[in-house]
């Protein structure tokens, strides 16, 4: 008889938002600083990460009632991790172009829904290196558990010792301890979540208020999805600018890079002739409820909040000061509680409510913006240097724009994934680097 195990309830509500338009796809690239051989390259996902069962089992039937997971034995690896060569010259444009047709492309459930895609020779910094472009079902886990998973594989990281048996990995408690100091401010407290679900019924009021709450005005960025995606990022970022602007403002990090982009939506509008004044859109940004030293278990453990980003606000500072207002209010607010308590239970709802609840909740926003702080030193594979890190996790419903902030290192890249509806990602991706300048030099004294 095969392994088999029950899908959880909050996976299956993830695997159900699958569509042709919008695959449950979470995308990740990460580069290294000199070439690596694929034979390299398979050694290491062998033995570092289909110690994690869940990677080697796939869905018996995406559209059961009750999906189940079911063990391939054996396992071709081969099948998962394949070459990729990206046109001439090479580089940075060449990657984005073909990020892109993969996002546009859905994974297949046949086999475990996870694919790997090996650039053996990169151009993107100046020298030879390689890329590796990770595609990962949503129903998997979420983008805080998948980044620690690939992370700890890297040699800093990974600890046979660790592996408490073939199906239970823990990665090493370095990795969990850089991302909790990183994370300050980041995510959402799990006892803060545990009480408010608690208190549930006494949430009953913000579930209302969100039911109700009008949906988000026609921009350049609403309109109908379609499955060819876009995706771009920007140049790395130094953390400590981040930083220097957030002392001076007393803001964090996350208050600060969300600014940047709420200013970045306001450019891109205005050099397409679009009006900003009064703008305000919402997006709808994940708030991890996992406690980090149990981040590298898979599965879905999030809220969603829906953060208003005062587009229409010119003066950069009074829109730093509105987000971060905002924020603080969220984050003091039952609307995470609710929120992480809908996304668990709507997997165990018939399929039409859980569309119903899909869709509803897709109109009250704009864009998913989603903000991850990786390690804060440079990682190694198999001994070269893992160079920069991107990711970017779907947008479910009828969204299509995905704004993805991450960190790693002391830099920032900011990572741009849309629909066709977004004339020009490229542009939105300079709007944010010009966006953040602008902030930084307000600032100049203490940056």
């Amino acid at each position: 008889m095969p392994v088999t195990e029950r899908m959880k309830a909050a996976d299956v509500a993830w695997l159900r938002m699958e569509s042709r338009a919008n695959p449950m796809t979470i995308t990740a690239v990460l580069t290294t600083a000199a070439p690596m051989a694929r034979e390299t390259l398979l050694r290491l996902f062998r033995e570092r990460l289909l110690v994690h069962r869940r990677f080697r089992m796939r869905v018996d039937d995406p559209a059961a009632a009750a999906p189940r997971w079911v063990l391939e034995d054996p396992f071709d690896l081969d099948r998962h991790v394949v070459p990729l060569t990206l046109r001439a010259p090479g580089d940075q444009a060449a990657l984005q172009e073909a990020v892109s047709e993969l996002m546009s492309t859905p994974l297949s459930f046949a086999h475990a829904p996870w694919q790997i895609h090996h650039v053996e020779r990169y151009e993107g910094s100046g020298r030879p290196g390689s890329a590796v472009v990770a595609r990962l079902h949503h129903c998997i886990a979420d983008g805080i558990a998948l980044m620690h998973v690939l992370l700890s594989i890297s040699d800093e990281l990974w600890d046979p010792r660790t592996v408490t048996s073939p199906t239970s990995p823990r990665p090493k408690q370095p990795l969990a301890k850089r991302l909790a100091t990183a994370a300050k401010g980041a995510v959402a407290h799990p006892a803060r979540i545990g009480r408010g679900a608690k208190a549930a019924v006494l949430g009953a009021g913000t579930l209302a208020r969100l039911t109700f709450m009008p949906g988000d005005p026609e921009t350049p960025y609403k309109g109908t999805t379609s499955p060819h995606k876009r995706a771009a990022w920007t140049r790395p970022i130094p953390l400590d600018g981040v930083k220097a602007v957030g002392r001076a403002t007393g803001a964090k990090v996350n208050d600060v890079l969300l600014a940047a982009a709420a200013g970045a939506l306001r450019r891109y509008m205005a050099a397409q002739g679009k009006p900003t004044d009064g703008v305000e859109i919402r997006a709808a940004v994940p708030f991890n409820v996992r406690p980090l030293e149990r981040a590298h278990e898979l599965g879905n453990a999030f809220a969603l909040v829906f953060l208003p980003l005062p587009v229409g606000v010119e003066d950069p500072a009074e829109r730093l000061r509105l987000l971060k207002a905002r924020m603080d209010r969220i984050k003091r607010s039952t609307e995470p509680a609710v929120t992480y308590g809908v996304l668990q239970t709507i997997g165990l709802t018939p399929h039409f409510v859980h569309h119903l609840v899909v869709k509803l909740f897709a109109t009250k926003a704009t864009a998913v913006m989603t903000n991850v702080p990786g390690p804060t030193s440079q990682l190694h594979l198999a001994g070269v240097p893992l160079e920069d890190l991107m990711f970017w996790v779907p947008q479910a419903g009828d969204l299509a724009l995905g704004l993805s902030i991450l960190s790693y290192d002391g830099r920032v890249l900011v990572g741009v994934a849309s629909d066709a509806t977004l004339a020009d990602p490229v542009a939105l991706v300079h709007a944010f680097e010009e966006e953040f300048a602008a902030l930084a030099s307000r600032y100049a004294e203490n940056v």
